[in-house]
C-alpha cells in the first residue's frame, strides 16, 4: 500500500469508507458471490468427517460396524403342539406400527410389567387367534444376517412372562 493511500484511509470518516466498500462490492459481486458460496459449501469438508451435516453427509448411522448378534423384544403365541407363532403388531400393542409394538414390549420388560402386557395380549389373541394356547413375552438374541437371509432361529431366548390364553 502506498503511504498516500494509508494516509487517505486513516483520515476518512466511516461513512466514506462504507460508501467505498459498498461500491467495490457492487463492482465485484459477480466474482464474490460464487467464491463465497464455494467457501460456505466446502467448510464441512475440512471439519470432522465422522459427523453428519450439510452439505457433506456421511450417514454414520449406517456406516459403522454393527455386532453380529442383536436382541429383539417381542411377544409370540404358542400352539398346542408347542410351535411358536409370530404375532402381528396389532395383537401385541393394539396398533399396526411395528416400532410402537416393539417399544411397548421393551417398556413393559424395563418396568417389570411384562406379565401385565402378557395378559393384555392374551385377551386380544383369544378372539383373533383361537388356535393359540399361550402367549410369551420374550427377548430373542439372533444373528441378524442369518435370520433375515436364511430364516434362522434365535441363538438365545430370554422369557420375561408366560400366560395362558384360556377360553
Amino acid at each position: 500500500m502506498s503511504p498516500m493511500l494509508v494516509h487517505a484511509v486513516r483520515f476518512m470518516d466511516s461513512r466514506q469508507l462504507l460508501r467505498m466498500s459498498r461500491s467495490w462490492i457492487q463492482r465485484n459481486r459477480r466474482t464474490l458471490i460464487p467464491i463465497l458460496v464455494a467457501i460456505i459449501v466446502s467448510i464441512p469438508a475440512v471439519g470432522d468427517l465422522r459427523s453428519d451435516s450439510y452439505p457433506l453427509s456421511t450417514y454414520p448411522m449406517f456406516s459403522g460396524n454393527r455386532p453380529a448378534l442383536a436382541d429383539l423384544v417381542t411377544v409370540v403365541g404358542v400352539n398346542s403342539d408347542s410351535s411358536v407363532v409370530r404375532l402381528s403388531p396389532e395383537l401385541i400393542a393394539g396398533s399396526d406400527e411395528p416400532i410402537l409394538a416393539s417399544a411397548t414390549v421393551a417398556q413393559a420388560i424395563r418396568s417389570g410389567t411384562a406379565d401385565v402386557l402378557c395378559v393384555e395380549v392374551a385377551a386380544r389373541v383369544r378372539t383373533a387367534r383361537p388356535e393359540l394356547v399361550e402367549v410369551l413375552v420374550r427377548t430373542e438374541r439372533s444373528d441378524v444376517v442369518a435370520r433375515i437371509a436364511e430364516g434362522a432361529e434365535p441363538v438365545a431366548v430370554f422369557e420375561h412372562a408366560r400366560c395362558s390364553i384360556g377360553t
